[in-house]
């Protein structure tokens, strides 16, 4: 019987789970309304799989689990949601998800894939499936240098529309610092705008993650 801790702020939601894996081979021994909360209980229950939604309040699914893997946790997680990116599916896929499954498709690919995650093995849910095998073709050509963690910090901060003065203070630096950083990554990526970099965002950061 595996343990799991359920990450996802919609009450009904988390009432459907629960009803799901009753008579399953898998015991829901915690809920959680935010990451926060999803990270306090994962040291106090440590569950066997985190059953992850990617849109929480405050920290989304992905910090969660970015944070996770720096912290060498081992724990397994799921990843439940109605939606996501091209460059949140390909990081998931880069940090180790074991699982990865959407709200549209069918209840029974919960079950399936909890229980494919719970004897060590991975699941994806065959739409996300043909989407990451798409996504790595089509950047298998592609020949710019891969970015840094910290690269992929700050194409992310400029996608959220953060200046230099809010991105510094954001990471204990200074704005010279971020200057030279953003210089750098335009050379990288051949952009010339900071426009183009957040609008071109989601694509750079997918291709960073394509395993190329």
């Amino acid at each position: 019987m595996s343990r799991i801790l359920m990450a996802d702020d919609h009450p009904m939601i988390r009432t459907a789970i629960e009803v799901l894996l009753r008579g399953s081979q898998h015991d829901l021994v915690g809920v959680a309304g935010t990451t926060e909360e999803a990270a306090a209980k994962i040291e106090q229950l440590a569950p066997d799989i985190l059953l992850l939604d990617l849109v929480m309040p405050a920290e989304n699914g992905i910090d969660l689990a970015r944070r996770l893997r720096r912290d060498k946790k081992e724990l397994r997680i799921v990843i439940l949601t109605a939606a996501i990116d091209d460059a949140a599916l390909m990081e998931a896929r880069a940090l180790g998800v074991s699982g990865l499954v959407l709200k549209s498709s069918d209840p029974a690919f919960i079950i399936e894939c909890l229980d494919k995650v719970a004897q060590g093995g991975n699941w994806i849910d065959p739409e996300l499936a043909g989407r990451i095998e798409d996504l790595t073709e089509n950047f298998v050509e592609t020949r710019r240098p891969a970015l840094a963690p910290r690269e992929r910090q700050l194409v992310r901060f400029v996608r959220q529309g953060l200046r230099n003065r809010q991105i510094a203070e954001s990471l204990g630096v200074t704005e010279g610092t971020v200057k030279v950083y953003l210089h750098n990554i335009f050379e990288k990526l051949g952009v010339r705008s900071r426009t183009e970099l957040a609008v071109r965002a989601d694509e750079f950061l997918a291709e960073s993650y394509s395993g190329r």
